[in-house]
């Protein structure tokens, strides 16, 4: 039977996951297709794993089927983004540059999308789909129904660090670097001046640096229940604050996308790599503030 399906190929955390998820998914539903997940990228890695099960995606979950190890197989789904014209039987499209690309909307099935499609352009006219899909199945931990609540009795403003790989590793620090401190003392300030009674929830895969580095003009909490494993589970508890100082993460990003206050205000970094090879000119929306 010829494959008619729209296919993602998955790739980074889970910030990264969401956004090609969304971009396939909007495809999906567009030329009315079945939407499969290809995996292939995390065999045999450690650092990384596929992290949208807990979600109520609308996708099946794929490999590739060559007789290989599971290393041969990632390696395979890594250098296809440069040699190969098709995956899994469907032509690749790849994702020319990381701004916005029109010819997206041309696309028809089968395809492979091959990217990261950070841009909300890709799924505004689903939106409410990609927002169904990104609920959470599975109960709410007890651990995270106190910091829930406390978030919901405050002017709760979500502030995320991102820093890990972005020191840890070479190349991810040359391409994004980390948002500064006076950055998020100035965006929190900003946001306090029109906020009742403002209360900063801290998210960050660097908790002990926060603890010992950081100070803002508000009462903060440091959110420190959950790991890496779980970190669907800060997405979530980010979502239910009302206002948000974002770091040049795509974690951080969604957690800012996906709240739901009407009155939401979101301040996201001026500048989200430090390569200056990539434009990101339609990553933040335009109805956020950037500083």
């Amino acid at each position: 039977m010829e494959n008619k399906s729209v296919i993602v190929g998955l790739s980074g955390g889970l910030g990264n996951q969401l956004f090609q998820y969304a971009a396939g998914r909007s495809l999906s539903l567009r030329v009315n297709a079945p939407l499969k997940l290809d995996l292939s990228w995390f065999l045999g890695r450690t650092d990384r794993f596929y992290s949208l099960a807990p979600f109520a995606v609308s996708a099946d979950t794929c490999t590739d089927r060559f007789p290989f190890s599971n290393r041969a197989k990632a390696l395979s789904s890594r250098i296809s983004k440069r040699l190969f014209a098709s995956r899994m039987g469907v032509p690749i499209k790849r994702e020319p540059h990381f701004h916005f690309d029109p010819s997206f909307e041309n696309i028809q099935k089968p395809c492979f999308l091959e990217g990261y499609w950070q841009s909300e352009a890709y799924f505004k006219r689903y939106s409410e789909e990609i927002r169904r899909d990104f609920n959470l199945t599975e109960p709410v931990p007890e651990r995270c129904k106190a910091v829930a609540e406390e978030i919901k009795s405050a002017d709760a403003i979500c502030v995320h660090f991102r820093r890990g790989d972005y020191i840890s590793n070479t190349q991810a620090a040359k391409l994004h670097g980390i948002c500064s401190v006076d950055y998020y003392q100035r965006a929190v300030k900003h946001l306090g001046e029109t906020v009742k009674n403002p209360k900063c929830f801290i998210f960050s895969d660097d908790l002990a640096w926060v603890k010992n580095s950081l100070q803002l003009p508000f009462e903060t909490k440091i959110v420190d229940i959950n790991s890496a494993e779980s970190a669907h589970w800060d997405l979530y508890l980010m979502t239910q604050c009302k206002h948000f100082v974002i770091a040049n993460s795509s974690l951080s990003w969604w957690g800012a996308w996906l709240g739901k206050a009407s009155n939401k205000k979101v301040v996201a970094p001026s500048r989200w790599f430090l390569a200056d090879d990539k434009i990101d000119r339609d990553l933040i929306p335009k109805r956020w503030e950037r500083m």
